[in-house]
């Protein structure tokens, strides 16, 4: 039986399982990465130094999607391993790459007020200023609706994302979360709110919810940024900037910013936006005594 047999019969059952993002991931990468290698090989002939040959000529991703591979590879071969056409799987003897989280490069304060204040159409500012003082995620920001804003209690409540690829919930359970609305941000969120009558915050001129944020990023982001002459960075920066600034002034404790971030443990805030604030020292007070 083939390796292709088994990967097909793999998104079949993970199909039902998976959002359809997760499964666009996997059959994308079995139909680019997995099938051009091993598709009408024997499974039952794969072994283990093949797949770490294999892994070994990949040299345009980093650690983090060669591990998403080897446990799509995993999976196929667990097919076939229920099937008792093979008696191991080869991918459990293969030791995942290191995850390198690249480096983050978070917006200055003046980049931040330059990228708000030359923003001229008017969702795209707002969606901008949502961005940079809540850190929400672009598909979390388009799927608010009116039902998630309390203005009484001043409170942003993250409860699904959108995508190209439709709603769901959101990426993770710790996700699902409630944000407090700084005074600075209330006024555009309460004009935001009583602009229009869709459920939606964020309304096409089609009066449709946004399928995604790529409009923004052509069509504003990426010229706003050429003309200001600000490196370019993905729209995702606006997250690490504000988490880096939150850390940075001591406005939350790194508990306090993972739970606004939605994420599960304080793991991520040390690892990214901690590691980053401990290697700038521009503001390390050098007069002080050690030993007194």
């Amino acid at each position: 039986m083939t390796f292709d047999h088994y990967a097909n019969l793999f998104l079949k059952f993970k199909e039902p399982e998976l959002k359809n993002s997760t499964f666009e991931k996997y059959k994308s990468i079995i139909d680019l990465r997995l099938l051009p290698i091993f598709k009408d090989l024997p499974i039952s002939e794969i072994k283990t130094s093949d797949i770490k040959l294999w892994l070994l000529d990949i040299e345009d991703v980093g650690g983090k999607s060669k591990r998403i591979y080897i446990s799509v590879l995993k999976g196929i071969f667990d097919e076939a391993l229920y099937d008792e056409l093979i008696e191991k799987n080869p991918v459990s003897r293969i030791r995942p790459p290191k995850m390198d989280k690249p480096p983050i490069h978070p917006f200055t304060a003046q980049e931040v007020f330059d990228i708000i204040q030359t923003a001229e159409m008017s969702n795209y500012r707002n969606y901008l200023n949502i961005a940079f003082f809540t850190g929400m995620r672009s598909g979390e920001i388009i799927a608010l609706k009116k039902e998630d804003i309390d203005l009484k209690n001043k409170m942003l409540k993250v409860r699904r994302t959108r995508s190209r690829f439709g709603e769901s919930e959101p990426k993770t359970r710790g996700s699902k979360r409630d944000i407090p609305i700084l005074d600075s941000l209330l006024p555009l969120i309460e004009d935001l709110y009583n602009s229009h009558d869709h459920d939606y915050l964020f309304k096409t001129q089609y009066n449709e919810p946004y399928r995604d944020t790529n409009v923004f990023v052509d069509r504003y982001w990426k010229p706003s940024l050429e003309s200001l002459n600000i490196p370019y960075r993905r729209p995702y920066n606006t997250r690490h900037t504000y988490a880096t600034n939150m850390l940075y002034r001591n406005l939350v404790t790194p508990v306090e910013l993972a739970q606004l971030l939605g994420h599960s443990s304080t793991q991520m805030v040390f690892d990214v936006y901690v590691a980053y604030l401990d290697q700038n020292y521009k503001s390390f007070d050098r007069s002080i005594s050690i030993y007194i």
